[in-house]
């Protein structure tokens, strides 16, 4: 069974950013993702039968301070099938929530579980297809203009989920 271990992203759709963003990409095909934000803490390619990793997410979300991340730049990166991901992200992230990360993954990998993809956090706002007819460098050219002010979200909805399926564990971290 795939899998992915999130946390919710509380964006403001209508951030005059985000509305800069949307114009200056007026004229490229981008699916741009309709709420559920969300950065990817793993995606599990493959999750072995009758593990349950429920009580390995307790342990390491259980009293864990809800994060307080600070975004700061959009961006692009390529996709293996062709086209790009529009992204949002955080130059600086907190050590403790990267320790966090590297530490549940470990554990998911170490319960059998395989993760094929290295952990980069962002969160998406849009793809562009492969169809469409610009390149990543254009397209990166006419991201990195647009300039996002510094804004800080506490991240507490944390949500473990089948691929398009339902959900298999959820926790509020603690904000303090």
């Amino acid at each position: 069974m795939q899998s992915y271990l999130e946390i919710r992203v509380p964006l403001r759709m209508n951030a005059g950013w985000f509305t800069e963003l949307k114009d200056v990409l007026w004229d490229v095909p981008v699916r741009w993702q309709n709420g559920f934000h969300h950065i990817t803490i793993a995606f599990l390619d493959e999750t072995p039968v009758g593990v349950d990793l429920r009580p390995m997410l307790e342990k390491h979300l259980k009293g864990f301070s809800a994060p307080a991340l600070t975004f700061d730049k959009v961006d692009v990166f390529g996709k293996r099938s062709g086209g790009g991901v529009i992204y949002l992200t955080a130059s600086n992230v907190p050590e403790s929530f990267l320790t966090l990360t590297k530490r549940i993954r470990e554990d998911m990998e170490k319960m059998g579980c395989v993760i094929e993809s290295e952990f980069k956090l962002h969160v998406t706002l849009g793809r562009v297809g492969r169809e469409a007819k610009i390149g990543l460098g254009g397209l990166k050219r006419i991201v990195e203009a647009v300039e996002v002010p510094a804004f800080t979200l506490t991240l507490t909805d944390v949500d473990y989920r089948e691929f398009r399926g339902r959900t298999i564990y959820e926790t509020k971290l603690v904000v303090k």
